[in-house]
This record gives structure tokens, sequence and C-alpha cells, in this order.
């Protein structure tokens, strides 16, 4: 099979520091510690792009948000193995294949998230909400388009709901009231989500 290579556009710069979702024993794990410690530090960080990509980003800062991509190095080799997890690093949850979840751990470990972008100075981008940490490389940014990235009446996996309630619990436990933090809006209040999904009626 042909092989492609991919070159970073820059990184990360963020004081979080390690992984809450970890590779253990043929699965991920959720490290609640480093949750606890790490998690308010998701509200800002910067991308730092390359030189040679600054002129990539003329005209981002007409946009609220962008979604960045993102190759999360830290998977070790015998973690891209993996085919099915316990979503969110939960042994509750059940295992679920790779690629009908957000998991780090994938054959190729690129992840996306879509932040607020609170200004640019220069080649570096200050920006709200990125689950990336410290040095990671970024791959790609892009403008987030509520027409095409936002669509409505989604269905989520009744799972999902499960999986964001129980997030949820541990922001609440973990006393993090701060409204900007991880998870703690309720998923079903979301315009985008189907009010008709089976889930409401419970």
């Amino acid at each position: 099979m042909k092989e492609y290579t991919i070159k970073p556009i820059g990184f990360v710069k963020s004081t979080m520091n390690e992984a809450i979702l970890k590779y253990s024993n043929k699965d991920i794990k959720l490290d609640l510690q480093t949750t606890e410690n790490q998690v308010r530090d998701l509200k800002t960080s910067q991308i730092v792009i390359n030189e040679e990509y600054i002129d990539c980003l003329d005209g981002i800062e007409d946009f609220s948000h962008i979604i960045v991509i993102f190759w999360t190095n830290g998977v070790p080799d015998e973690a891209r193995q993996i085919k099915r997890v316990h979503p969110g690093g939960l042994m509750e949850m059940p295992l679920k294949g790779i690629f009908a979840t957000r998991s780090p751990v994938r054959p190729n470990p690129i992840c996306k998230t879509t932040v607020r972008l609170l200004y640019k100075n220069a080649a570096i981008l200050v920006v709200e909400g990125l689950d990336a940490i410290n040095d990671t490389p970024v791959i790609d940014i892009k403008p987030h388009l509520p027409f095409s990235d936002s669509p409505l009446n989604v269905k989520l996996a009744d799972w999902m709901y499960v999986l964001m309630d129980r997030f949820k619990n541990m922001r609440n436990d973990a006393k993090l009231s701060d409204p900007t933090t991880f998870n703690n809006s309720d998923i079903r209040t979301h315009p985008c989500i189907d009010a008709n999904h089976p889930e409401f009626e419970n």
C-alpha cells in the first residue's frame, strides 16, 4: 500500500503537557487525575505556524472559529493497531470500533477540534478550547463554516448521551464550575441535535 508524507504546518503551545486519554492494555483509559489537573487549561493555547506558511493565515482573523487538525504524535505504534476501544476511556462504556469514536488512538492518529479564534499575532493563533497537548504537530487549519460543518437534525448513538452525561458529572464532581470548561453543556440542548431521537423520550 502506498504511503503518504504529512508535514506539520506548526505546533501547539500549551500548558497541557500530558494526554488525558492514554493507551493501556490494548485499549484507552481516562486518567482522572490528569483530567482534573489540566481541564482548565483547555481555555487558551497557541498555535505557532511555521514561517513558510505565514502567508496561508491571511484572512483567518475574519472568522470566529477555526477547525484545527493535528497529529497525536505521542500515540505509540502498537496503539495504532487497535480496532475497538471503550469510548472516552471509561470501562463501563461498551466497546466500539475506532471509527465510531473520537479516540486519539487510531490507524492514523489524526484528530480535529473546532476552536474559538481569539486573535492572530503574526504567526501565532491564540485559540480557546483546543484539546491538544504542548508541542503537538498541527497539520491543517480550516475556517469553521456553520452551513457545511453544523448540519441540522443530527442523530447520535445512544451511548454518546451516556458518555457526555458521565463527563458532565465528572466535571461537577471536580467542582469545575467555569461555564467554558470541558463538557459543560448538555448536548440535548444543542440546536443541531434531532429532538425526535428516542433518547429524548426517556
